[in-house]
């Protein structure tokens, strides 16, 4: 029998973590350190072909790519990472702090009610190009 979730057990189902391979782990890690910083996470590992950011009971990795092949965000493989925010104008925030970092903007902070009704979020790519989103859904 499972241990309920308020004694201490993980979520069930929730994503553990991820790992994300970028071209240039020197150029990569301070974007990630201003966006994953600004939501919470905590750098626990800084290596030369490695950094990770811890998070309550995930958190997200870099690694060193093996591969210079681009990304296409539409062949298989992950379409985009979405981060929860506070509310609203931390998504604002969020936008306002990867555009001051360089963040190339794909949608600025609006809400998107095809997704739901109280859905707003900000999208931008970080430098290898993956779509990433910071989103405040009420729904």
């Amino acid at each position: 029998m499972a241990v309920p979730a308020d004694q201490g057990a993980p979520l069930r189902g929730v994503v553990h973590h991820i790992d994300l391979s970028v071209c240039d782990l020197a150029a990569s890690a301070p974007f990630y350190e201003a966006l994953l910083g600004f939501l919470g996470y905590t750098r626990v590992k800084q290596e030369a072909d490695l950094h990770v950011w811890d998070l309550l009971q995930g958190g997200v990795a870099l690694r060193a790519a093996r591969s210079a092949r681009l990304r296409d965000r539409y062949s298989a493989g992950l379409h985009h990472l979405a981060f929860h925010a506070a509310d609203r104008v931390d998504v604002d925030r969020a936008y306002a702090l990867m555009k001051e970092k360089g963040a190339v903007i794909l949608d600025a902070p609006a809400e998107y009610p095809e997704y739901g009704a109280g859905y707003y979020a900000a999208f931008v790519s970080d430098p290898d190009g993956l779509k990433l989103e910071v989103v405040h859904f009420t729904g």
